[in-house]
């Protein structure tokens, strides 16, 4: 077995978790900045956001909504807080994870989540750059 094999064998991406800040708006009792805990997207996982995030437009040509995708990438990747909790949803009377995103953070720290969430999934390219890329 190879030396990368075992490396490899050794650091399974499954389980990576990363605690980041994203915004000095969001503090706790004793005025620390809150931390949200975040996982890598996987490909299969990042495969299937961007067939969500697609649509076809009058041409036929199939086109990947940036901000849906973004949205989905963070919903699907962010731990804690929990995007999806049904009673969250529920008390802000909103319908889905995607309206709760948007209603609860900024777009600055939207921003800033889904570029912690591509660092750590492997892209260290622009955000720009990836979604050009997905695009091609």
């Amino acid at each position: 077995m190879s030396t990368l094999q075992e490396i490899l064998n050794l650091n399974i991406v499954d389980n990576i978790t990363h605690y980041v800040e994203i915004s000095n708006r969001l503090k706790d009792e004793n005025g620390n900045n809150l931390k949200f805990k975040i996982k890598p997207i996987l490909f299969e996982d990042l495969n299937r956001l961007k067939r969500k995030a697609t649509f076809i437009d009058k041409n036929g040509q199939a086109i990947i909504d940036e901000g849906k995708l973004n949205a989905l990438c963070i919903i699907e990747a962010t731990l804690d807080p929990n995007f999806k909790d049904i009673k969250s949803l529920e008390k802000l009377n909103i319908s889905t994870p995607e309206q709760y995103l948007n209603k609860v953070l900024l777009a600055g720290e939207i921003e800033r989540l889904i570029k912690e969430i591509l660092s750590i999934s492997g892209f260290m390219q622009d955000i720009d750059e990836l979604v050009c890329d997905i695009k091609n």
